[in-house]
């Protein structure tokens, strides 16, 4: 899940300099067993 997380958004599909500014985004996300907090580093490529 966290890779795929890395593929969703492109540098040239946001505003210039905004790749640098957000080095991990954090998503809580519902499983069959409970909640978890995902955290995707790198988030934009």
């Amino acid at each position: 899940m966290m890779s795929y997380g890395q593929t969703i958004l492109k540098a040239d599909e946001v505003m210039e300099g905004i790749p640098v500014m957000v080095d991990e985004i954090q998503v809580e996300a519902t499983f069959p067993d409970g909640t978890k907090l995902v955290t995707v580093h790198n988030p934009i490529q």
